[in-house]
Protein backbone atom coordinates (compact mmCIF):
# COMPACT_ATOMS: atom_id res chain seq x y z
CA UNK A 1 0.00 0.00 0.00
CA UNK A 2 1.51 3.41 -0.54
CA UNK A 3 0.22 6.76 1.87
CA UNK A 4 -0.01 9.77 -0.22
CA UNK A 5 0.94 13.25 1.69
CA UNK A 6 -2.21 15.02 1.66
CA UNK A 7 -2.62 18.41 -0.35
CA UNK A 8 -1.43 21.52 1.63
CA UNK A 9 -4.50 23.66 3.02
CA UNK A 10 -4.36 27.47 3.27
CA UNK A 11 -4.36 27.60 6.84
CA UNK A 12 -1.01 25.39 6.69
CA UNK A 13 0.63 28.07 6.21
CA UNK A 14 -0.40 30.62 8.63
CA UNK A 15 1.84 31.62 11.93
CA UNK A 16 1.25 29.83 15.59
CA UNK A 17 -2.19 30.85 17.24
CA UNK A 18 -2.56 31.80 20.69
CA UNK A 19 -4.51 31.05 23.04
CA UNK A 20 -7.59 33.35 22.34
CA UNK A 21 -7.37 31.97 18.76
CA UNK A 22 -7.42 28.57 19.32
CA UNK A 23 -10.45 29.05 21.71
CA UNK A 24 -12.53 31.09 19.33
CA UNK A 25 -11.66 28.61 16.19
CA UNK A 26 -12.70 25.62 18.73
CA UNK A 27 -15.84 27.04 19.31
CA UNK A 28 -16.55 28.15 15.73
CA UNK A 29 -15.53 24.38 14.43
CA UNK A 30 -17.00 22.56 17.34
CA UNK A 31 -19.32 24.56 19.80
CA UNK A 32 -16.82 22.81 22.41
CA UNK A 33 -16.88 24.60 25.97
CA UNK A 34 -13.87 26.50 27.11
CA UNK A 35 -13.39 24.74 30.62
CA UNK A 36 -13.74 21.63 28.88
CA UNK A 37 -10.63 22.04 26.26
CA UNK A 38 -8.66 23.70 28.96
CA UNK A 39 -8.83 20.20 30.79
CA UNK A 40 -8.10 18.17 28.11
CA UNK A 41 -5.00 20.22 27.61
CA UNK A 42 -3.81 19.89 31.02
CA UNK A 43 -4.82 15.71 31.04
CA UNK A 44 -2.74 15.61 27.64
CA UNK A 45 0.08 17.34 29.64
CA UNK A 46 0.58 15.23 32.41
CA UNK A 47 0.54 12.07 30.56
CA UNK A 48 3.06 13.65 28.14
CA UNK A 49 5.27 14.49 30.80
CA UNK A 50 4.79 10.77 32.42
CA UNK A 51 5.97 9.19 29.06
CA UNK A 52 9.15 11.63 28.85
CA UNK A 53 10.07 10.65 32.35
CA UNK A 54 9.39 6.72 31.74
CA UNK A 55 11.65 6.78 28.71
CA UNK A 56 14.70 8.70 30.57
CA UNK A 57 14.60 6.17 33.69
CA UNK A 58 14.82 3.30 30.82
CA UNK A 59 18.16 4.97 29.17
CA UNK A 60 20.94 6.43 29.39
CA UNK A 61 22.63 9.25 27.57
CA UNK A 62 23.89 7.96 24.04
CA UNK A 63 27.70 8.78 24.85
CA UNK A 64 27.42 6.40 28.26
CA UNK A 65 26.32 3.36 26.55
CA UNK A 66 28.92 0.63 26.24
CA UNK A 67 28.99 -2.45 24.96
CA UNK A 68 30.98 -5.59 26.01
CA UNK A 69 33.61 -6.12 23.80
CA UNK A 70 35.87 -9.47 23.01
CA UNK A 71 39.47 -8.91 23.73
CA UNK A 72 42.65 -11.79 23.39
CA UNK A 73 45.15 -11.12 26.11
CA UNK A 74 48.25 -12.38 25.99
CA UNK A 75 50.65 -12.33 28.73
CA UNK A 76 54.09 -13.91 28.43
CA UNK A 77 52.75 -16.03 25.87
CA UNK A 78 49.70 -17.36 27.63
CA UNK A 79 46.70 -16.34 25.71
CA UNK A 80 42.84 -16.01 27.31
CA UNK A 81 39.64 -14.42 25.43
CA UNK A 82 38.36 -12.00 27.52
CA UNK A 83 34.66 -9.72 27.63
CA UNK A 84 35.33 -5.94 28.68
CA UNK A 85 33.96 -2.38 28.62
CA UNK A 86 36.72 -0.98 28.97
CA UNK A 87 37.41 2.01 27.02
CA UNK A 88 41.49 1.78 26.22
CA UNK A 89 43.85 -0.78 26.78
CA UNK A 90 45.05 1.09 30.17
CA UNK A 91 41.94 0.75 31.69
CA UNK A 92 41.32 -3.09 29.96
CA UNK A 93 44.46 -4.23 31.63
CA UNK A 94 43.97 -2.20 35.25
CA UNK A 95 40.41 -4.18 35.52
CA UNK A 96 42.09 -7.41 34.67
CA UNK A 97 44.54 -6.64 37.04
CA UNK A 98 47.72 -7.02 35.27
CA UNK A 99 50.39 -5.20 36.20
CA UNK A 100 52.47 -3.25 33.92
CA UNK A 101 55.71 -2.34 35.17
CA UNK A 102 58.37 0.55 33.72
CA UNK A 103 60.31 -1.84 31.46
CA UNK A 104 57.25 -4.13 30.14
CA UNK A 105 56.22 -4.06 26.68
CA UNK A 106 52.22 -3.52 26.28
CA UNK A 107 51.01 -3.79 22.61
CA UNK A 108 49.00 -1.82 21.50
CA UNK A 109 49.85 1.98 23.31
CA UNK A 110 48.27 1.99 26.39
CA UNK A 111 46.13 4.99 25.48
CA UNK A 112 44.63 2.96 22.34
CA UNK A 113 40.87 2.85 22.53
CA UNK A 114 39.70 -0.75 22.89
CA UNK A 115 37.84 -2.46 19.72
CA UNK A 116 36.40 -5.45 19.05
CA UNK A 117 38.47 -8.54 18.89
CA UNK A 118 41.72 -6.74 19.61
CA UNK A 119 44.80 -8.44 20.54
CA UNK A 120 46.76 -7.36 23.85
CA UNK A 121 50.06 -8.35 24.28
CA UNK A 122 52.25 -7.98 27.54
CA UNK A 123 55.51 -9.20 27.76
CA UNK A 124 57.02 -8.54 31.16
CA UNK A 125 60.78 -7.45 31.80
CA UNK A 126 63.19 -9.67 32.90
CA UNK A 127 66.98 -10.03 33.72
CA UNK A 128 69.16 -10.53 31.32
CA UNK A 129 73.15 -9.76 31.39
CA UNK A 130 75.10 -8.49 28.78
CA UNK A 131 79.03 -8.90 28.24
CA UNK A 132 81.37 -6.95 26.18
CA UNK A 133 84.47 -7.43 26.49
CA UNK A 134 84.64 -8.54 30.11
CA UNK A 135 82.31 -5.65 31.38
CA UNK A 136 79.03 -7.12 32.32
CA UNK A 137 75.69 -4.93 32.21
CA UNK A 138 72.32 -6.06 33.94
CA UNK A 139 69.45 -5.53 31.53
CA UNK A 140 66.16 -5.06 32.44
CA UNK A 141 63.88 -6.40 29.11
CA UNK A 142 61.21 -7.58 28.17
CA UNK A 143 62.45 -8.96 25.14
CA UNK A 144 63.17 -12.77 24.27
CA UNK A 145 65.40 -12.95 21.06
CA UNK A 146 69.00 -11.93 21.55
CA UNK A 147 69.15 -9.68 18.28
CA UNK A 148 66.43 -7.08 20.06
CA UNK A 149 67.81 -6.97 23.13
CA UNK A 150 71.07 -5.82 22.11
CA UNK A 151 69.06 -3.48 20.11
CA UNK A 152 66.89 -2.34 23.08
CA UNK A 153 70.93 -1.96 24.96
CA UNK A 154 72.02 -0.31 22.21
CA UNK A 155 75.06 -2.93 21.73
CA UNK A 156 76.35 -3.10 18.18
CA UNK A 157 78.19 -5.96 16.83
CA UNK A 158 79.83 -7.29 13.31
CA UNK A 159 80.62 -10.52 11.54
CA UNK A 160 83.68 -10.39 13.20
CA UNK A 161 82.63 -10.24 16.92
CA UNK A 162 82.48 -13.74 19.04
CA UNK A 163 79.15 -14.00 20.23
CA UNK A 164 77.63 -16.70 22.63
CA UNK A 165 74.12 -17.03 23.70
CA UNK A 166 73.57 -18.76 27.28
CA UNK A 167 76.83 -21.16 26.57
CA UNK A 168 76.55 -21.43 22.68
CA UNK A 169 78.70 -19.64 20.38
CA UNK A 170 75.93 -18.06 17.63
CA UNK A 171 77.12 -16.21 14.63
CA UNK A 172 75.19 -12.73 13.77
CA UNK A 173 72.81 -14.07 11.15
CA UNK A 174 71.89 -16.78 14.25
CA UNK A 175 70.47 -13.73 16.29
CA UNK A 176 67.13 -13.08 14.82
CA UNK A 177 65.99 -16.89 14.45
CA UNK A 178 66.99 -17.74 17.83
CA UNK A 179 64.08 -20.28 19.32
CA UNK A 180 64.54 -19.91 23.20
CA UNK A 181 64.97 -17.00 25.47
CA UNK A 182 68.21 -15.36 26.00
CA UNK A 183 69.42 -14.79 29.11
CA UNK A 184 73.39 -14.22 29.07
CA UNK A 185 75.09 -12.70 26.16
CA UNK A 186 78.51 -12.60 25.83
CA UNK A 187 79.98 -10.58 23.01
CA UNK A 188 83.78 -10.55 22.58
CA UNK A 189 85.22 -8.22 19.84
CA UNK A 190 87.93 -8.25 17.77
CA UNK A 191 90.62 -6.25 18.35
CA UNK A 192 94.16 -5.75 16.29
CA UNK A 193 97.15 -6.43 18.35
CA UNK A 194 100.87 -5.81 16.66
CA UNK A 195 103.41 -8.44 18.49
CA UNK A 196 106.90 -7.76 18.06
CA UNK A 197 109.09 -10.50 18.83
CA UNK A 198 112.91 -9.53 17.88
CA UNK A 199 113.12 -9.19 14.41
CA UNK A 200 109.15 -10.04 14.03
CA UNK A 201 106.70 -8.60 13.63
CA UNK A 202 102.87 -9.99 13.39
CA UNK A 203 99.77 -8.51 13.08
CA UNK A 204 97.12 -10.30 15.09
CA UNK A 205 93.03 -9.96 14.68
CA UNK A 206 91.94 -11.69 18.24
CA UNK A 207 89.37 -11.98 20.48
CA UNK A 208 91.31 -12.67 22.97
CA UNK A 209 91.09 -10.98 26.38
CA UNK A 210 94.31 -10.42 28.15
CA UNK A 211 97.69 -10.40 26.41
CA UNK A 212 98.81 -13.94 27.49
CA UNK A 213 96.06 -15.04 25.41
CA UNK A 214 96.93 -12.95 22.55
CA UNK A 215 100.25 -14.75 22.17
CA UNK A 216 98.84 -17.90 22.70
CA UNK A 217 96.36 -17.34 20.06
CA UNK A 218 99.80 -16.45 17.78
CA UNK A 219 101.40 -19.32 18.63
CA UNK A 220 104.18 -17.68 20.30
CA UNK A 221 105.70 -19.44 23.03
CA UNK A 222 107.21 -17.16 25.82
CA UNK A 223 109.61 -18.52 28.49
CA UNK A 224 110.47 -17.56 31.96
CA UNK A 225 113.68 -15.42 31.56
CA UNK A 226 111.62 -13.49 28.29
CA UNK A 227 110.23 -9.86 29.39
CA UNK A 228 106.97 -9.30 28.29
CA UNK A 229 105.26 -5.65 27.94
CA UNK A 230 102.51 -5.14 29.07
CA UNK A 231 102.49 -8.10 30.95
CA UNK A 232 100.55 -11.33 30.49
CA UNK A 233 97.72 -10.25 32.69
CA UNK A 234 97.14 -7.12 30.85
CA UNK A 235 93.86 -6.84 29.42
CA UNK A 236 93.71 -6.05 25.23
CA UNK A 237 93.04 -2.65 23.89
CA UNK A 238 92.45 -2.29 20.30
CA UNK A 239 96.00 -1.33 18.47
CA UNK A 240 97.85 -2.12 21.47
CA UNK A 241 101.94 -3.47 21.05
CA UNK A 242 103.45 -6.46 22.68
CA UNK A 243 106.68 -6.06 22.86
CA UNK A 244 108.33 -9.54 23.40
CA UNK A 245 112.81 -9.15 24.90
CA UNK A 246 114.12 -12.88 24.32
CA UNK A 247 117.07 -14.17 26.31
CA UNK A 248 120.04 -16.40 24.56
CA UNK A 249 118.50 -19.28 25.68
CA UNK A 250 118.91 -22.57 23.80
CA UNK A 251 116.46 -25.37 23.49
CA UNK A 252 116.46 -29.29 24.41
CA UNK A 253 113.95 -31.20 23.13
CA UNK A 254 113.66 -34.43 25.64
CA UNK A 255 111.32 -36.94 26.29
CA UNK A 256 108.13 -35.24 25.24
CA UNK A 257 108.92 -32.25 26.83
CA UNK A 258 110.76 -28.53 25.87
CA UNK A 259 113.10 -27.21 27.67
CA UNK A 260 114.23 -23.37 27.36
CA UNK A 261 117.51 -22.64 29.47
CA UNK A 262 120.93 -20.75 29.33
CA UNK A 263 123.94 -22.97 29.09
CA UNK A 264 128.01 -22.22 30.18
CA UNK A 265 129.07 -25.22 28.05
CA UNK A 266 130.50 -25.01 24.56
CA UNK A 267 129.35 -28.63 23.64
CA UNK A 268 125.44 -30.01 22.94
CA UNK A 269 127.42 -32.86 25.68
CA UNK A 270 128.01 -29.60 27.90
CA UNK A 271 124.53 -28.80 27.52
CA UNK A 272 123.18 -31.78 28.28
CA UNK A 273 125.14 -32.20 31.26
CA UNK A 274 124.27 -28.91 33.05
CA UNK A 275 120.36 -29.30 32.02
CA UNK A 276 121.00 -32.95 34.27
CA UNK A 277 119.82 -35.07 30.67
CA UNK A 278 121.25 -38.23 30.16
CA UNK A 279 121.82 -40.80 26.87
CA UNK A 280 121.32 -43.90 27.44
CA UNK A 281 122.04 -47.09 25.12
CA UNK A 282 121.24 -46.33 21.73
CA UNK A 283 120.28 -42.43 22.40
CA UNK A 284 121.84 -40.02 20.38
CA UNK A 285 121.56 -36.29 19.50
CA UNK A 286 120.12 -34.00 17.02
CA UNK A 287 123.39 -31.83 16.84
CA UNK A 288 125.82 -34.44 17.67
CA UNK A 289 127.08 -34.28 21.27
CA UNK A 290 130.42 -32.93 19.70
CA UNK A 291 128.82 -29.91 18.16
CA UNK A 292 129.26 -26.70 19.40
CA UNK A 293 126.48 -24.42 21.05
CA UNK A 294 125.72 -20.93 19.54
CA UNK A 295 123.04 -19.19 20.57
CA UNK A 296 119.59 -20.44 19.80
CA UNK A 297 121.11 -23.94 19.04
CA UNK A 298 118.05 -26.24 19.24
CA UNK A 299 118.77 -29.59 20.81
CA UNK A 300 116.79 -33.10 20.32
CA UNK A 301 117.71 -35.91 22.14
CA UNK A 302 116.28 -39.26 20.69
CA UNK A 303 115.55 -41.89 23.16
CA UNK A 304 115.94 -44.86 20.98
CA UNK A 305 114.94 -48.80 21.77
CA UNK A 306 113.92 -51.96 19.83
CA UNK A 307 111.62 -54.42 20.69
CA UNK A 308 110.70 -57.70 18.52
CA UNK A 309 106.88 -57.90 17.62
CA UNK A 310 104.32 -60.70 16.42
CA UNK A 311 101.31 -59.48 14.98
CA UNK A 312 98.46 -61.79 13.84
CA UNK A 313 96.29 -60.85 10.71
CA UNK A 314 93.10 -62.63 9.00
CA UNK A 315 93.04 -64.68 6.05
CA UNK A 316 89.91 -64.14 4.29
CA UNK A 317 87.74 -66.96 3.79
CA UNK A 318 86.17 -66.95 0.36
CA UNK A 319 82.47 -67.69 -0.33
CA UNK A 320 81.27 -70.49 -2.81
CA UNK A 321 78.06 -70.26 -4.46
CA UNK A 322 76.13 -73.75 -5.30
CA UNK A 323 72.93 -74.85 -7.10
CA UNK A 324 70.95 -76.74 -5.43
CA UNK A 325 67.43 -77.87 -7.08
CA UNK A 326 65.98 -78.65 -4.02
CA UNK A 327 65.77 -75.63 -2.26
CA UNK A 328 62.46 -73.27 -4.15
CA UNK A 329 63.75 -69.80 -6.33
CA UNK A 330 65.59 -67.22 -4.07
CA UNK A 331 65.75 -69.50 -0.91
CA UNK A 332 69.35 -69.88 0.31
CA UNK A 333 71.38 -71.96 2.96
CA UNK A 334 74.53 -72.15 4.51
CA UNK A 335 76.20 -76.00 3.93
CA UNK A 336 79.54 -75.03 4.70
CA UNK A 337 80.31 -72.25 7.58
CA UNK A 338 83.52 -70.15 6.51
CA UNK A 339 86.16 -69.99 8.66
CA UNK A 340 89.22 -67.25 9.02
CA UNK A 341 92.91 -67.98 8.76
CA UNK A 342 95.24 -66.43 10.94
CA UNK A 343 98.80 -65.72 9.69
CA UNK A 344 101.26 -64.34 12.10
CA UNK A 345 104.05 -62.21 11.14
CA UNK A 346 107.46 -61.21 13.37
CA UNK A 347 109.39 -58.10 13.05
CA UNK A 348 111.77 -56.31 14.61
CA UNK A 349 110.94 -52.64 15.73
CA UNK A 350 112.93 -49.35 16.17
CA UNK A 351 111.07 -46.84 18.35
CA UNK A 352 113.00 -42.92 18.58
CA UNK A 353 111.09 -41.00 20.73
CA UNK A 354 108.23 -43.38 21.30
CA UNK A 355 107.27 -43.35 17.54
CA UNK A 356 108.43 -45.93 15.01
CA UNK A 357 110.81 -45.55 12.31
CA UNK A 358 111.22 -48.73 11.20
CA UNK A 359 110.37 -52.31 10.99
CA UNK A 360 112.06 -55.16 9.76
CA UNK A 361 110.29 -58.23 9.18
CA UNK A 362 112.09 -61.58 10.54
CA UNK A 363 109.52 -63.96 9.34
CA UNK A 364 105.56 -65.16 9.15
CA UNK A 365 104.21 -68.36 10.04
CA UNK A 366 100.24 -69.55 8.81
CA UNK A 367 98.44 -70.16 12.58
CA UNK A 368 95.27 -71.75 10.75
CA UNK A 369 94.25 -72.15 7.45
CA UNK A 370 91.34 -70.34 6.47
CA UNK A 371 88.14 -72.55 5.23
CA UNK A 372 86.04 -71.73 2.43
CA UNK A 373 82.22 -71.00 3.06
CA UNK A 374 80.12 -72.82 0.55
CA UNK A 375 75.65 -71.59 0.24
CA UNK A 376 73.05 -73.54 -1.76
CA UNK A 377 71.01 -71.50 -3.86
CA UNK A 378 67.47 -72.74 -4.86
CA UNK A 379 66.46 -72.93 -8.64
CA UNK A 380 63.44 -74.84 -8.23
CA UNK A 381 60.59 -72.63 -9.78
CA UNK A 382 57.35 -72.63 -8.15
CA UNK A 383 54.21 -71.25 -9.49
CA UNK A 384 51.64 -69.57 -7.44
CA UNK A 385 48.94 -67.38 -7.72
CA UNK A 386 47.94 -63.87 -6.74
CA UNK A 387 44.27 -62.33 -6.62
CA UNK A 388 44.71 -59.14 -8.38
CA UNK A 389 41.68 -56.65 -9.53
CA UNK A 390 41.62 -58.90 -13.11
CA UNK A 391 41.50 -62.02 -11.71
CA UNK A 392 43.69 -64.53 -10.58
CA UNK A 393 46.96 -64.48 -11.86
CA UNK A 394 49.96 -67.10 -11.79
CA UNK A 395 53.61 -65.76 -10.59
CA UNK A 396 56.63 -67.29 -10.31
CA UNK A 397 58.76 -64.63 -8.33
CA UNK A 398 57.89 -61.88 -6.21
CA UNK A 399 60.53 -58.89 -5.37
CA UNK A 400 60.48 -56.49 -2.60
CA UNK A 401 61.38 -52.90 -4.36
CA UNK A 402 61.23 -49.53 -3.00
CA UNK A 403 57.96 -47.66 -5.77
CA UNK A 404 57.96 -44.18 -7.16
CA UNK A 405 56.37 -42.95 -9.89
CA UNK A 406 56.58 -40.95 -12.98
CA UNK A 407 54.58 -39.28 -15.69
CA UNK A 408 55.54 -37.84 -18.90
CA UNK A 409 55.51 -33.89 -17.47
CA UNK A 410 58.01 -34.92 -14.51
CA UNK A 411 60.12 -35.62 -17.93
CA UNK A 412 59.95 -32.77 -19.35
CA UNK A 413 57.59 -33.74 -21.55
CA UNK A 414 59.05 -37.22 -22.82
CA UNK A 415 56.94 -39.92 -23.35
CA UNK A 416 58.57 -42.52 -24.79
CA UNK A 417 60.17 -45.58 -22.56
CA UNK A 418 63.10 -47.66 -23.21
CA UNK A 419 61.75 -49.82 -25.48
CA UNK A 420 59.63 -47.22 -27.22
CA UNK A 421 56.71 -47.61 -25.56
CA UNK A 422 54.42 -44.64 -24.86
CA UNK A 423 54.32 -43.55 -21.24
CA UNK A 424 51.52 -44.22 -19.64
CA UNK A 425 49.76 -46.37 -16.75
CA UNK A 426 50.69 -49.97 -17.00
CA UNK A 427 54.90 -49.32 -18.02
CA UNK A 428 56.45 -49.68 -15.05
CA UNK A 429 60.62 -48.99 -14.87
CA UNK A 430 63.12 -50.88 -12.91
CA UNK A 431 66.57 -52.29 -12.75
CA UNK A 432 66.93 -54.50 -15.76
CA UNK A 433 69.63 -56.55 -14.01
CA UNK A 434 66.77 -57.15 -11.53
CA UNK A 435 63.46 -57.46 -13.80
CA UNK A 436 64.23 -58.61 -17.33
CA UNK A 437 62.49 -56.31 -19.67
CA UNK A 438 59.17 -57.17 -21.42
CA UNK A 439 58.14 -59.01 -17.52
CA UNK A 440 54.71 -59.05 -17.24
CA UNK A 441 54.26 -57.66 -13.66
CA UNK A 442 51.56 -56.81 -10.68
CA UNK A 443 51.99 -54.60 -8.15
CA UNK A 444 49.00 -54.51 -5.22
CA UNK A 445 47.17 -51.27 -5.27
CA UNK A 446 48.40 -50.24 -8.84
CA UNK A 447 47.65 -53.18 -10.78
CA UNK A 448 49.27 -55.34 -14.20
CA UNK A 449 52.10 -53.52 -15.95
CA UNK A 450 54.85 -54.65 -17.95
CA UNK A 451 58.74 -53.97 -17.10
CA UNK A 452 59.46 -51.36 -20.45
CA UNK A 453 61.78 -48.45 -18.87
CA UNK A 454 64.23 -48.08 -16.33
CA UNK A 455 66.34 -45.15 -14.83
CA UNK A 456 69.23 -43.92 -13.37
CA UNK A 457 71.30 -45.77 -10.24
CA UNK A 458 69.69 -45.79 -6.72
CA UNK A 459 71.33 -46.51 -3.69
CA UNK A 460 69.39 -50.33 -3.56
CA UNK A 461 69.14 -51.93 -7.00
CA UNK A 462 65.36 -52.94 -5.93
CA UNK A 463 63.15 -50.57 -7.12
CA UNK A 464 60.22 -50.23 -9.23
CA UNK A 465 58.82 -46.62 -10.87
CA UNK A 466 55.19 -46.98 -11.92
CA UNK A 467 54.04 -45.55 -14.90
CA UNK A 468 51.17 -42.72 -15.32
CA UNK A 469 49.79 -40.14 -17.62
CA UNK A 470 49.39 -36.95 -16.92
CA UNK A 471 46.15 -37.32 -16.67
CA UNK A 472 45.72 -40.22 -14.65
CA UNK A 473 49.44 -39.42 -12.49
CA UNK A 474 49.55 -40.39 -8.59
CA UNK A 475 52.57 -39.94 -5.99
CA UNK A 476 54.32 -43.34 -4.63
CA UNK A 477 56.99 -43.62 -1.80
CA UNK A 478 56.95 -47.07 -0.25
CA UNK A 479 57.72 -50.89 -0.38
CA UNK A 480 55.50 -52.87 -2.12
CA UNK A 481 55.87 -56.66 -3.21
CA UNK A 482 56.50 -57.24 -7.18
CA UNK A 483 55.02 -60.36 -8.64
CA UNK A 484 56.72 -61.72 -11.24
CA UNK A 485 53.77 -63.27 -13.90
CA UNK A 486 53.79 -65.97 -16.05
CA UNK A 487 55.55 -67.18 -18.73
CA UNK A 488 58.49 -67.88 -16.84
CA UNK A 489 61.39 -66.94 -19.02
CA UNK A 490 63.76 -69.27 -20.11
CA UNK A 491 66.75 -67.81 -18.78
CA UNK A 492 66.37 -67.23 -14.83
CA UNK A 493 68.70 -65.17 -12.67
CA UNK A 494 68.81 -67.45 -10.12
CA UNK A 495 71.10 -65.91 -8.22
CA UNK A 496 70.09 -62.14 -7.38
CA UNK A 497 71.97 -59.91 -5.08
CA UNK A 498 70.92 -59.91 -1.05
CA UNK A 499 68.24 -56.90 -0.98
CA UNK A 500 69.25 -53.80 0.72
CA UNK A 501 66.81 -50.75 1.86
CA UNK A 502 67.42 -47.41 -0.37
CA UNK A 503 69.55 -44.95 1.83
CA UNK A 504 67.78 -43.44 4.76
CA UNK A 505 64.08 -45.82 4.20
CA UNK A 506 64.08 -48.59 6.24
CA UNK A 507 61.83 -50.87 5.00
CA UNK A 508 59.67 -51.16 7.90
Amino acid sequence: MTFVEPPIQPDDTKPNLTLSDTQTISKQRHGIPLWMIVILLLVSGISLFGTINYALSRSTPAETILEPRTIVLRVNGEQEEIQSEASTVDDFLIAENVAVGDNDLVYPNRTTPLADDMIITVAHARSVTVTTNGEAEMLQTPFENPSEILTQAQVEISDSDLIFVDGSQASLSDLSNWTVPANEIIIQRTLDVTIIDGDSETILTTTAETVGDALFEAEIDVFLTDTVSPELSVTLTDDMTITIERASPITIHVDGETIETRVQGTTVLDALAEAGIALVGLDYTIPATDQAITQDTVITVLRVTESIESTDSTIAFETVYQANSTLELDQQRIATAGQLGTERLNERVRFENGIEVSREPIGTEIVSAAQNQVIEYGTNVVIRTVNTPDGVREYWRVIRAYATSYHPEALGGDNITALGMELRKGIIASNPNIIPYRTNLYVPNYGIGIMADTGGTRSSPYWVDLGYSDDDWRSWSQYVDVYLLTPVPAEIDYLLPNFRPMNGIPDN
